[in-house]
């Protein structure tokens, strides 16, 4: 007689059940999504507004790669998206004013202060200490920077600069 190759299978195993009294919460995305969108959008408008990089010639010249430079630095989250802290930098120059990568700073905010005066950079350095947004914040700044890029694809003579609590708070439609 021939012994046939059966399978024993065990007990099988109970499905797990969310505990009582919570549900599962449905993630809608992540922060790190969040940022990556709103910069990308942020990225166009500073590009649209200023069309080239904002900084003196650098010995070797510009770069054709356009970016999206941070005056103070992106860590500090009061003025990440502050549309007066970002301008348009070729990526050669981006990385030549910052102190992290061994550049030197003051070309970049020579030309702030010589542009917009040192009242705007005191201000921006004072904002700068705020903290980071929270989620739902990030998912208003969305909102509120497509706003703003459609608007300045609209109206040519718009010149997109405003501090990340107007942005924010919607006050940039008023002005």
């Amino acid at each position: 007689m021939k012994k046939e190759n059966t399978v024993r299978l065990g007990k099988p195993k109970p499905a797990k059940t969310p505990r009582k009294g919570k549900k599962p919460v449905k993630k809608i995305s992540s922060r790190k999504e969040l940022m990556n969108s709103a910069h990308k959008i942020m990225r166009d408008i500073v590009i649209l507004r200023d069309k080239k990089c904002v900084c003196p010639s650098p010995a070797k010249g510009h770069s054709d790669v356009l970016q999206a430079g941070h005056l103070i630095p992106g860590t500090h989250g009061g003025t990440y998206f502050d549309l007066w802290n970002v301008n348009c930098q070729c990526r050669s120059c981006n990385g030549r004013h910052s102190p992290n990568l061994g550049g030197d700073e003051k070309y970049y905010n020579g030309w702030f202060i010589r542009t917009f005066g040192g009242y705007a950079y005191v201000r921006l350095e004072k904002d700068a200490d705020g903290v980071g947004l929270k989620s739902y914040e990030l998912e208003e700044m969305i909102v509120q920077l497509e706003a703003i890029k459609a608007q300045q694809l609209e109206d040519k003579t718009f010149i997109p600069r405003f501090t990340q609590q107007e942005i924010l708070s919607g006050a940039w439609m008023t002005k």
